[in-house]
């Protein structure tokens, strides 16, 4: 019988060995419970949070289309007045994708109710706001140097330089309206290399490139060239 346990004793072995795993368990969650606690409690606050956060930004972004929506209806009313207005606040409150639209439409609303100095201080505030992107502000910029034009001012062409660079974004809009600048301020040389590097690009749009083809053809053609160009052309003849 010797090296043989009783069913008694393994049972009583079982029991000993269950309440060291339990007091482990209690020391254990004495010292660490309060921590898991607060670790679920982060889950599930954070997941709610998140689904909350969700379903505010959806509410948001609906409540914005429909503010959108109503001040474009105001425009095709032909209250354009009020859809300024309605189109300045939508933008004064969204801070998503609605606002840099809202700025540019109720610019637009300004300019169709007759206030284009408004509508050129609304593109200048856009132009000018550091927490838009670089890409809409120079947009603002374009769009006001626009408004020049339409108010009978004419902006400087060194305005409109940076705009018509090699990487903008508006570079052949700029240029078109670099080259209208030039010629209102009476610099036809500089207006026809304006146009001539217009056509020599075969990205400029092709209603752009139209319209700088008529443009040259207005001005006489296209620029003369150079001095040294000039001399290489005669030997070749």
């Amino acid at each position: 019988m010797r090296g043989r346990e009783s069913p008694s004793s393994n049972e009583f072995i079982r029991e000993v060995d269950e309440a060291v795993r339990q007091d482990r368990w209690l020391k254990l969650w004495r010292r660490y419970g309060s921590y898991v606690v607060a670790a679920a409690l982060a889950v599930v606050i954070g997941s709610a949070a998140g689904v909350g956060w969700r379903t505010w930004q959806h509410s948001q972004r609906l409540e914005e289309a429909k503010r959108y929506a109503e001040a474009q209806q105001l425009l095709r009313d032909a209250r354009p007045a009020e859809a300024a207005s309605a189109f300045a606040a939508l933008a004064e409150d969204s801070s998503g994708g609605y606002r840099v639209l809202a700025q540019l439409r109720a610019a637009e609303a300004q300019a169709e109710a007759g206030d284009r100095a408004a509508a050129r201080a609304a593109l200048d505030r856009l132009a000018g706001d550091g927490d838009t992107a670089p890409v809409y502000r120079s947009l603002g910029e374009l769009l006001a140097a626009q408004q020049q034009f339409a108010e009978a001012q004419t902006p400087a062409p060194s305005e409109l330089e940076a705009l018509s660079g090699s990487n903008a974004p508006w570079r052949y809009s700029a240029l078109e309206l670099r080259a209208l600048a030039q010629m209102q301020g009476g610099d036809t040389v500089a207006a026809r290399q304006t146009l001539d590097d217009l056509l020599a690009d075969p990205l400029t749009p092709p209603d752009l490139a139209r319209r700088a083809a008529e443009l040259l053809a207005f001005l006489g053609g296209p620029a003369a060239p150079a001095a040294g160009e000039q001399g290489a052309v005669t030997e070749a003849e």
